[in-house]
């Protein structure tokens, strides 16, 4: 999965590139700045996180339909916020103490009214702030509250414990009651073309396996047992098998490959990011790690088998319309570090009968009648 280049339009004044698409349409605006809304959404720093934060941001644009909303977003996470249009623009965030201050001379020059801070970290407050957006709206930690005009702490409540409620009650904290809606992430249509004809020779049904995970190793389950899943679904149920991953994980992904036989195909590293979600689309099943592949199979409406190892998945759940959470584990913990004895073996715990298990109930859950 390659992280394709921000579109080459650009704000006036402001030398980052910027996706403008829907102010040219804007039902309010005129080319005034100040006569518009204008409203920086600091966004998540990982694509699972982005995916989670979606949901509230698709009811924030629907509760203001006249704002000019712009993402603030990492480079690598351009591609993914071009797909949704919910936002009139889209502002690259550079790396490094330069990049930084060039990120804020930026946003200065778009006159903002207003910022959401998604991330609980400092950086991700000192731009606004530093920019001199007048209102500065985010979660309390890190020692930046001085910079925050107003503070918002998370509403613990029954049924409303998953991260996507957090983000909703930042941005919407009227909403209270309000509920989570379904998340459906359009692609485009050459993209859908692509990933069809890609896999066209594959059997059916066709499972896609994500054996790898940003996060390493206390969010990747086994290769061997990936390996085992692959050799059951294609005997048992003549599955065709695809092994799908970012570019840095084209060994592991060819491994897994290999090793399941002729069944499998692997992509790992030979999509572009629209490819990579609408092949997840054009399968019959995922099963992933915890990882930023199972939040956008579960996005675009492929059912999920999902592999937990001590995340805790009430917090960070996949939400989808048909998703099984397979863990071993009595521990839940939300932040862990990248290697963890407790998570490893908790994930190895799952065997993959229990897992090729979980795969065929949700293929036929998900069987049109």
């Amino acid at each position: 999965m390659h992280a394709s280049p921000a579109s080459a339009s650009s704000e006036p004044g402001s030398e980052f590139p910027v996706q403008s698409s829907r102010l040219d349409n804007h039902p309010t605006a005129n080319r005034e700045q100040g006569t518009v809304n204008r409203i920086l959404i600091c966004g998540v720093n990982w694509i699972g996180d982005s995916v989670m934060s979606m949901p509230a941001l698709h009811a924030f644009r629907k509760a203001n339909p006249s704002a000019h909303l712009t993402m603030l977003a990492k480079p690598g996470l351009v591609p993914l916020w071009k797909l949704d249009a919910v936002f009139d623009g889209i502002l690259p965030l550079r790396e490094g103490l330069a990049g930084t201050l060039k990120t804020v001379a930026a946003v200065r020059r778009l006159h903002f009214h207003k910022a959401y801070i998604l991330p609980h970290s400092f950086r991700s407050a000192v731009i606004p702030w530093l920019a001199g957006i007048p209102v500065r709206i985010g979660m309390p930690g890190h020692f930046r509250d001085f910079m925050l005009s107003e503070v918002v702490w998370p509403m613990e409540r029954p049924g409303r414990a998953h991260q996507a409620y957090e983000y909703l009650d930042l941005l919407m904290p009227s909403a209270a009651e309000a509920a989570i809606e379904p998340l459906h992430l359009e692609l485009p249509a050459d993209a859908l073309a692509a990933a069809r004809n890609r896999i066209a020779g594959l059997a059916s049904p066709r499972v896609a396996l994500i054996p790898g995970a940003a996060r390493g190793p206390s969010k990747q389950w086994p290769r061997e047992h990936f390996i085992k899943l692959g050799r059951m679904l294609s005997e048992q149920k003549k599955c065709g098998i695809l092994v799908l991953g970012i570019s840095r994980e084209a060994a592991l992904c060819e491994e897994v490959a290999r090793s399941i036989g002729p069944s499998a195909l692997n992509l790992a590293g030979h999509t572009g990011l629209a490819e990579w979600i609408a092949t997840l689309k054009a399968c019959d099943l995922v099963v992933a790690n915890d990882s930023g592949g199972m939040h956008l199979a579960a996005a675009v409406g492929t059912p999920v088998v999902a592999l937990y190892g001590i995340t805790d998945p009430s917090k960070t759940g996949p939400l989808g319309r048909v998703c099984r959470v397979l863990q071993n584990s009595d521990l839940r913990a939300r932040d862990i570090p990248r290697d963890s004895p407790e998570a490893r073996t908790a994930l190895a715990a799952i065997h993959p009968d229990q897992a090729c298990a979980a795969a065929i109930e949700c293929l036929a859950e998900s069987k049109p009648s």
